[in-house]
């Protein structure tokens, strides 16, 4: 049996087009599914919820910052501050 048609898909769901869009482009690239249908289908039987797919998505695109404090970057130039 097929997939139904997307818009029934998004409907069921109660998401956007945008954010469904999205989250199968998401399952695709991370490999869970091979294909747009797949997606689809994916979504449809797991009855995925597409906000915490979404989610997913943000945090595997942040990336780490790593901030020195004033401390260590007096250590690291060999600077002590003088009180």
């Amino acid at each position: 049996m097929g997939a139904r048609h997307p818009q029934e898909t998004i409907k069921q769901l109660g998401t956007q087009k945008i954010h469904f869009i999205l989250a199968a482009r998401h399952l695709i690239k991370q490999g869970i599914v091979k294909s747009p249908a797949d997606a689809i289908r994916y979504m449809e039987k797991h009855n995925s919820n597409v906000d915490e797919i979404i989610e997913q998505l943000i945090i595997s695109k942040q990336t780490k910052l790593i901030v020195e404090t004033d401390e260590e970057e007096n250590e690291d130039t060999g600077t002590e501050s003088t009180s």
